[in-house]
């Protein structure tokens, strides 16, 4: 679903909340989009700036699913099939102004008191180098009104194109679109293989994708993006990055991160900006909703029966995933917790339940921990690669994992049958 029509489609069912009096983008917006996380809202009047700012568009599983036509049961089908195969990207003219590369002209938010000033979230990079092309999410702080600093995670896809350049004296181009579809944003969040143009997903979640040439340098961008940062990442140029509050809600460290220098802004008329609360429900959500398809695919790999994974809120949607699984070995849990971490090495918490189990209900999980775990059924992992994110993980990111086989075992004796069985009355 296109930006425009997620919004039209929330306030046409009554579920947009407006707010009509003048509200600050420096805490007051984040405040307001925190306490009513899960509840999507637009601010009609935003200080010092003229275009409005809208929040938690995505904030919750039902409100996701719907954006790119799907259901929470379907989910893990819908994009593994635009991953498998993804759809035509057309070259189409863009209906953009282009303006000077002023920041301030942007509502962007700072978010809480300790960050180091106002981040861009919800930015989507479209990189170019040498014929690659990339996707991908970046938190973007403004450092003055012609330049960002934007965290590249190391190894990953845009980093390694920066590096490249880097050692060749080089800058990258690229294009910061901000007010993206549901497919653009789901696409953004999904790990593919290296090479793959993460672009085509999208144009498979939305039925088909135009793109428009940068006036400034040689990357692209969606022609229905609301706003577009046209800009290069210097490779002579690194500023500090942080603090900042990810999707943990506790605040990531300073580094020295690369430097995005703007050439120009595209703003389509009447542009909305898209604001995404770090650590909110939008947040982990997008961020971690996407990576399920990669660990069910792992699964399948592994010759699991998976029937279902879900990445927990209280593991902030990337830590923590509960898989279901229709167990035919008392061995398989140690696989599936195997594969799980190779679909997802960032995850801290592993729990396997039986496919009579409800993953998104964390009392039905509960459930089958208590009932069916016995000693020797969990494992820790020690000095493994983890996630950054995690606040007990040391400075190069490496951790614990705790793993729990809650399934019940396959053989069980007669006389335990009956006590073994989850009773239900659903006919």
């Amino acid at each position: 679903m296109k930006f425009r029509d997620i919004i039209s489609s929330l306030e046409s069912e009554g579920r947009l909340m407006r707010i009509k009096e003048e509200k600050s983008p420096e805490y007051e917006i984040p405040s307001l989009l925190k306490r009513n996380d899960g509840k999507p809202m637009i601010f009609e009047n935003v200080k010092g700036s003229s275009m409005p700012v809208v929040g938690n568009l995505m904030s919750s599983m039902d409100l996701l699913c719907k954006s790119v036509n799907t259901t929470k049961d379907g989910w893990i089908d819908r994009i593994s099939s635009a991953i498998r195969s993804p759809g035509k990207i057309e070259e189409a003219a863009g209906n953009f102004d282009y303006l000077e590369p002023d920041l301030n002209m942007l509502p962007i938010l700072t978010h809480y008191p300790n960050d180091m000033g106002a981040y861009i979230t919800s930015g989507v990079v479209f990189a170019q180098r040498n014929g690659s092309k990339n996707v991908s999410f970046h938190r973007l702080a403004r450092i003055s009104s012609d330049r960002l600093v934007g965290r590249l995670v190391e190894k990953r896809d845009l980093h390694t194109m920066y590096i490249d350049a880097k050692e060749h004296g080089e800058d990258v181009d690229v294009s910061i679109s901000i007010g993206n579809s549901a497919g653009v944003l789901v696409a953004a969040a999904t790990s593919v293989e290296r090479g793959v143009y993460e672009l085509g997903i999208a144009s498979a979640l939305e039925n088909g994708i135009s793109i428009v040439k940068a006036k400034t340098n040689s990357s692209e961008y969606p022609t229905d993006s609301e706003i577009v940062i046209e800009a290069k990442i210097l490779h002579d140029e690194v500023a500090k990055e942080g603090p900042f509050v990810d999707l943990t809600n506790t605040y990531d460290i300073v580094r020295e991160q690369p430097v995005f220098a703007v050439d120009r802004i595209a703003v389509k008329r009447d542009p909305i900006y898209h604001a995404l609360l770090p650590g909110g429900n939008e947040h982990k959500l997008l961020m971690g909703a996407p990576r399920t398809p990669t660990i069910y695919m792992a699964l399948r790999d592994a010759g699991i029966d998976v029937k279902g994974v879900y990445l927990t809120e209280g593991g902030s949607g990337w830590l923590d995933a509960v898989i279901a699984i229709r167990k035919k070995s008392d061995d398989e849990p140690k696989v599936a917790i195997d594969a799980a971490i190779k679909g997802h090495k960032s995850l801290k918490k592993i729990t396997i339940v039986d496919d009579d189990i409800d993953i998104t209900d964390p009392n039905d999980v509960n459930y089958a921990v208590t009932m069916y775990w016995a000693s020797g059924k969990e494992f820790v992992l020690n000095n493994v690669k983890g996630s950054s994110l995690d606040p007990m993980a040391a400075p190069d990111g490496t951790g614990s994992k705790l793993c729990i086989d809650a399934t019940r075992p396959v053989n069980v004796p007669k006389e335990k049958e009956l006590k073994m069985k989850k009773a239900s009355i659903d006919f």
